[in-house]
């Protein structure tokens, strides 16, 4: 009877902490709304008609956006916008009527590429659109960041906006862009008759947090003023996400979004400034380009859901009842554990019902953000073994602290052993390989998200909730395993990488950013069992292939920035496109845009694991630095770490 009240009490504690923790930080906050009249509109609001599984690649496989979605979507916004701005006319032929019919003004975008003849197409059409209705069209934007994205000159650029200021007499003509490239380029400014200027205090390169960015707005509004006198000046873009990774202090929510949203349109209103917040509708295709961040400045959600960002209380988990549910599951189903250990003293039971609370809500937190940001084949596997990992050692870390005995594990080199031999039928599951195998799966994921965050870390989140549970167990495991033998160079080298990653992410985001400051405690917590175990170890035969590592990378990146990004090739490529420079540019291109760095070394490190072979890990290391040097991080990061691991594996024996 005994057993079975603390079995009760115990978790009925945990369900009460679980409930306490989610109703916190579910509970919908107050945030003050500007002080507007009943019927006052808000100026313009950016939109575009993709559905959350469209997106403007779409249009090139016969997707078309049927006039029905813009006449919902309008109705929608004319509820509180008086204008829209598009930022292409691909698909939005019908835009402008629709407009018209709801009484609101369109800052009509024509999408300027490095495509020549993509951009006549657009300019061609904005021309005959503007011309067709202009009651509604107000505007016309020639181009949308180019400059940033270096797909065109200033000259060419402003040589496009005359060209349609010609073909539009009375119409005013503009280009919009980052604060900066106005400042960079003055001949863009001149060609236009009033400035449009893109702040987004999350995006600069140096993050304005949420309690600073209204005051960098009217800040960089009055320098721009000061910089290009006798022009008027728009703010063509201006927000905040709700979802996504933090950037030193700037840190997205959907409490964040609300609270910059309602200042802004106060401050506007204030200092009678003429803007267009980002934006109207969630857009999840800009996740491919831009992370988990990029689909989430909408005001509404894909579904056309309202997100309260303009008025209301707001929660930071709206479905936190669900949630909750979640990890009441996880915690229940952790009784299996509980019912073969039920003679546990009270000090055990509330230590292990303490560990089984928190576990089932970083899992679930984890399952959460997972949902936010996967969007391709490769963030759902990722996910999948992130999660199965964390759940893994969870359930034995709460073995552990129901027993009372401290589970051992294989090495990282005996866990490679064990795994090649199982595979071929060679060996059988023991609680000593289970160990080994989740260290050896965890070590392998954090290095690969160690990688990440360090050469490509402005779009990719922190795992924190999931890395956070194995961090802790095997920080506590290693407690009691002072006798752990057989450790080798894995161990040692897995401990240094960990280590510098968790150095170089503290420098790059600096302490602002609390997200990554947890992920470098995670990394050292990780990384001191490993160089306990293995502080005595030489790395000295590895010498050889670090400096083929360093040598590799610094080539690519030489080539990187010499010749894919430099600024000076951009108007030298416009103008001679055959030339022998431009021609290599376009190949790098090519092969970035069609992750051939990233597929070949991954097929060059599966062979390199299957054939345990020294010079196919060579290989594919070098074309993993290749991938990561160009852009294709997430498989040239799985590439590179199981090439090196099977090296280093290689080496030890």
């Amino acid at each position: 009877m005994q057993t079975i009240i603390r079995t009760v009490f115990a978790y009925g504690l945990a369900l009460a902490a679980i409930f306490c923790f989610w109703y916190g930080v579910g509970l919908p906050r107050p945030i003050p709304e500007p002080e507007l009249t009943a019927d006052h509109t808000l100026q313009c609001v950016s939109y575009a008609p993709f559905e959350k599984d469209q997106s403007p690649f779409d249009f090139a496989k016969g997707m078309t956006i049927t006039p029905a979605r813009i006449d919902a979507d309008l109705a929608i916004l004319s509820q509180r916008f008086s204008c829209i701005r598009t930022y292409s006319v691909a698909g939005l032929e019908a835009l402008p009527e629709y407009a018209e019919k709801y009484g609101m003004q369109v800052l009509l975008g024509a999408w300027v590429t490095v495509d020549q003849k993509i951009t006549e197409q657009e300019l061609h059409k904005v021309v005959e659109l503007a011309r067709r209705y202009p009651a509604s069209v107000r505007a016309v934007v020639v181009g949308n960041e180019a400059l940033l994205r270096r797909e065109v000159t200033g000259a060419q650029l402003a040589g496009y906006i005359r060209q349609v200021k010609d073909a539009l007499p009375g119409v005013e003509v503009t280009y919009a862009d980052v604060w900066e490239f106005w400042l960079k380029h003055p001949e863009v400014a001149q060609a236009t008759d009033f400035v449009m200027i893109h702040i987004l205090p999350y995006w600069e390169d140096n993050p304005v947090g949420i309690d600073q960015a209204m005051a960098h707005i009217k800040k960089i509004r009055e320098k721009i003023g000061e910089k290009i006198p006798g022009k008027e000046i728009v703010i063509g873009e201006t927000g905040w996400p709700s979802q996504g990774r933090m950037r030193e202090g700037a840190l997205p929510s959907l409490e964040n979004q609300a609270r910059f949203i309602r200042g802004f349109i106060a401050l506007a209103e204030q200092e009678h400034w003429q803007y267009n917040l980002i934006e109207a509708f969630d857009q999840p295709w800009k996740r491919i380009k831009e992370g988990a961040v990029g689909g989430y400045w909408g005001l509404y959600s894909p579904e056309r859901a309202d997100k309260h960002v303009l008025a209301g209380p707001v929660s930071n988990f709206p479905n936190w009842r669900m949630l909750f549910a979640q990890s009441a599951a996880i915690a229940l189903l952790t009784l299996l554990i509980a019912r073969r250990h039920s003679s546990m003293g009270a000090a055990r039971w509330l230590q292990f019902s303490t560990a089984m609370a928190g576990g089932a809500i970083l899992i679930v937190l984890q399952g959460h953000q997972f949902s936010i940001i996967s969007i391709n084949t490769f963030e759902y596997l990722w996910a999948f073994f992130v999660l199965s990992l964390s759940a893994g050692v969870y359930l034995l870390a709460l073995q552990a602290i129901a027993s009372g005995a401290t589970p051992r594990h294989l090495s990282l080199d005996a866990s490679m052993d064990f795994l090649r031999d199982f595979l071929r039928g060679k060996s059988h599951l023991s609680p000593e390989a289970v160990g080994g195998i989740l260290r050896l799966g965890v070590v392998t994921c954090a290095l690969i998200a160690v990688l990440g965050l360090v050469l490509d870390a402005r779009y990719r989140s922190f795992n924190n909730s999931a890395f956070a549970i194995p961090a802790l167990a095997y920080a506590w495991f290693s407690r009691s395993q002072r006798d752990q033998t057989g450790q080798g160079m894995l161990e040692h080298l897995s401990a240094l990488a960990l280590t510098a990653g968790a150095v170089a992410i503290l420098i790059n985001e600096t302490p602002l950013n609390w997200q990554a400051d947890i992920w470098v405690i995670i990394c050292l917590l990780l990384a001191w069992p490993l160089w306990r175990e293995s502080r005595t170890i030489s790395l000295r035969p590895l010498l050889p292939f670090a400096l083929l590592v360093l040598g590799a990378f610094a080539a690519f990146a030489a080539l990187r920035q010499g010749i894919f990004i430099s600024e000076r090739l951009v108007g030298v490529c416009a103008d001679t496109p055959d030339k022998s420079v431009c021609l290599v540019r376009a190949m790098i291109g090519r092969l970035m845009y069609n992750q051939v760095f990233a597929w070949t070394s991954l097929i060059l490190a599966v062979l390199a694991v299957w054939r345990n072979s020294v010079w196919l890990c060579s290989l594919a290391l070098v074309a993993s630095l290749a991938g990561l040097a160009f852009y294709n991080v997430n498989l040239a990061s799985l590439a590179f770490v199981l090439a090196g691991l099977t090296l280093v594996h290689r080496k030890n024996r």
